[in-house]
């Protein structure tokens, strides 16, 4: 009787479907497009978090020349104040500013020591508003940034490490300066401002309002320059009045 031999099939799997180029340029684009968005993301994070640090540390600096001049009276009562050296001709206005031996912010101990003071590296033509008080075009300068006991606020890293230089000396608060203004102001009308020999002669009976009776308007700008910045930039402006 007649065997039928059964030859044994090889079964093929079926095929399997893959990405078409297409596809895969497809999901590279949209992969692509996402990393983009979150690396933009991350660099406006780093940039608001920038900001908010100096603009923390503007705010510092701008209070502790405040927190220094709190206590102090608007002029030198030991050195006469300011006053004319002919009080009824009103003429040679003496006293504004720094006495000549107060060479050094430590020394300060009046208001109007601080007018015109930069205490830092911030160039005259950064400083705003009108610079010059001292003549010539040029501010009071002097090492700074300061705090509120007259000293330099060092440079430091994140492990508080003071930074120095070649010479092993401590550098200051890099990038960092602080502008003061003070102006006398109108007794009515603190936004009305007044020369510093400005006084209010008589009329009627109202008495004269002498040189050394109006109020002082202290502003103190916190300004920063970035190692890749051409100029200082205004970060904070602090302003108060100290009443006659």
């Amino acid at each position: 009787m007649p065997t039928t031999r059964r030859t044994p099939t090889r079964r093929v799997a079926p095929a399997r479907p893959g990405f078409t180029l297409i596809e895969t340029a497809l999901a590279t684009v949209i992969i692509g497009v996402g990393v983009l968005a979150m690396m933009d993301a991350f660099q406006g994070f780093l940039r608001a978090n920038s900001w908010s640090t100096q603009s923390s540390t503007a705010t510092l600096l701008a209070g502790e020349i405040r927190e220094m001049s709190r206590t102090f009276p608007r002029h030198d009562a030991f050195a006469g104040g300011i006053y004319f050296e002919n009080p009824t001709a009103h003429t040679t206005f003496r006293g504004w500013g720094p006495e000549p031996d107060e060479t050094d912010p430590s020394m300060f101990d009046d208001i109007d020591d601080f007018d015109g003071a930069v205490f830092g590296s911030a160039a005259d033509s950064d400083l705003p508003g009108p610079v010059g008080v001292t003549g010539a075009g040029v501010a009071m300068r002097y090492p700074g940034p300061i705090d509120a006991f007259a000293a330099v606020i060092p440079e430091t890293d994140w492990a508080g490490v003071t930074a120095t230089d070649g010479a092993g000396a401590d550098l200051p608060l890099q990038g960092w300066s602080q502008y003061v203004r003070v102006e006398k102001v109108d007794p009515a009308d603190y936004t009305v401002t007044r020369a510093d020999d400005y006084y209010e002669p008589a009329a009627g009976a109202t008495p004269e309002l002498e040189v050394d009776q109006f109020p002082l308007r202290v502003t103190v700008w916190a300004l920063y320059q970035g190692p890749f910045d051409t100029s200082a930039r205004v970060v904070a402006r602090h302003t108060w009045v100290v009443p006659r």
